[in-house]
């Protein structure tokens, strides 16, 4: 009897750990690291008693080759360099996905409903956006990052959220649906509060993949069609009147016009296209394997003519951009293994999404992807430790998941 009670007691801390990664990946600084090392613990014990390793489960066994291909194509990098030893430390900071897959086992033993965890979703919104408020307007705190180490990381996960918190809508009843547009409405505030162009940009990819999921689901009625142009309308209007906002677009759009990579630059966007020309030029040379994930931003400055410029890329850990990261740390191989990682994962919820099963689950797993791979333009989604926890988490969550007959 006392055993039993232990594995409830038990059962539901898993629970609980699961359901507070939103919140504290938004919200509290380096407290998601600490949900993956409890989730690791946990899945190896798991894997202990139940004397399976996540890599023959049938449910994790895809997740784990994908990420675990995607950590070593990083080690392998660094060993084929000409100087791994300075690289250990890339080794050291991407050890979320050597974990990954006993994470993956925790998250599924837990057997938490993707319901309490869009639950738990909902309201990381609603207390980031306050902490964002509240930083922005009384400590006079700038762009908004909250507890997510940067503006770009806050920006990218609040649009995301927004996203999964109105997927299912058409299913709610009225009061879920009104309190999944306040919470959309919160997100998309936030996102002006962040400053985050890009978030700009993963906002129109995530509305026309939202669109095009409604469409595959039959839920797009001409009633709806003009409620969405509606509530379209009014973001436009609330983001054309926010000045901060508006002044970091009309930078970029300037940078991008007089970008010339014979120009010594210092704004954000001319730093990031020329580490874009010197990271291809560098590529074009050693296209295989690369120089090594270690190297990527001193064999980009080699190409780079401003004085300025050079020495910061120089010091960059990367390039601003996962796809030309890749292709200068590993060369092709690298690449191949990302979009691996990225679109492999993509299909399989496109498929299960057409097949009718499990709407929500797959639905939020497209979205998760395709939010990603667009964030992955200019930033990256394993420079981080934000990022590599919220992926190997929600890899882990939506992708087993997802896989489950």
């Amino acid at each position: 009897m006392q055993v039993k009670h232990l594995n409830i007691f038990r059962f539901n801390f898993l629970q609980l750990v699961v359901l507070s990664m939103p919140l504290l990946i938004l919200n509290v600084k380096h407290a998601s690291e600490l949900v993956i090392l409890i989730l690791t613990i946990l899945g190896i014990y798991f894997s202990i008693r139940e004397r399976k390793l996540p890599f023959f489960h049938d449910q994790l066994k895809m997740y784990s080759y994908l990420v675990l291909a995607f950590f070593f194509s990083i080690v392998m990098s660094i060993i084929l360099s000409n100087n791994p030893i300075q690289g250990i430390d890339r080794i050291g900071s991407n050890i979320h996905f050597l974990v990954a897959p006993f994470v993956a086992y925790g998250i599924y033993k837990s057997n938490v409903d993707l319901k309490h965890i869009v639950l738990a979703i909902k309201l990381s919104v609603i207390v980031g956006t306050v902490y964002a408020i509240y930083g922005n307007f009384y400590l006079g705190a700038g762009r908004a990052e909250v507890g997510s180490d940067a503006p770009t990381i806050f920006g990218f996960i609040m649009v995301l959220f927004g996203f999964i918190a109105i997927i299912d809508i058409w299913t709610q009843s009225n009061k879920e649906k009104l309190f999944s547009m306040f919470i959309f409405f919160l997100a998309m505030y936030s996102v002006l509060l962040s400053g985050t162009r890009i978030a700009f940009v993963i906002t129109i990819a995530l509305f026309f993949s939202v669109m095009f999921i409604w469409s595959i689901r039959g839920y797009l009625t001409k009633k709806r069609l003009l409620l969405i142009v509606t509530v379209l309308t009014v973001i436009t209007a609330v983001s054309m009147n926010n000045k901060s906002f508006n002044d970091r677009i009309d930078i970029a759009f300037n940078e991008i016009k007089t970008f010339s990579v014979d120009t010594d630059s210092s704004g954000s966007i001319d730093l990031r296209l020329s580490m874009w020309s010197g990271g291809f030029e560098a590529f074009k040379q050693q296209p295989i394997i690369g120089y090594g994930y270690q190297n990527t931003g001193l064999e980009a400055s080699q190409h780079i003519s401003g004085s300025y410029a050079k020495v910061f890329i120089k010091g960059q850990k990367m390039l601003h951009n996962d796809y030309i990261n890749s292709l200068v740390g590993f060369g092709i191989l690298g690449l191949l293994v990302l979009l691996a990682l990225l679109f492999f994962p993509l299909t399989i919820f496109f498929k299960r999404l057409k097949a009718d099963k499990d709407f929500t689950k797959n639905a939020i797993g497209m979205l998760f992807i395709i939010a990603l791979s667009v964030f992955a333009i200019t930033d990256s989604i394993y420079s981080h430790n934000v990022m590599r926890s919220f992926v190997v988490f929600f890899l882990g969550v939506l992708l087993p998941v997802a896989n489950k007959e």
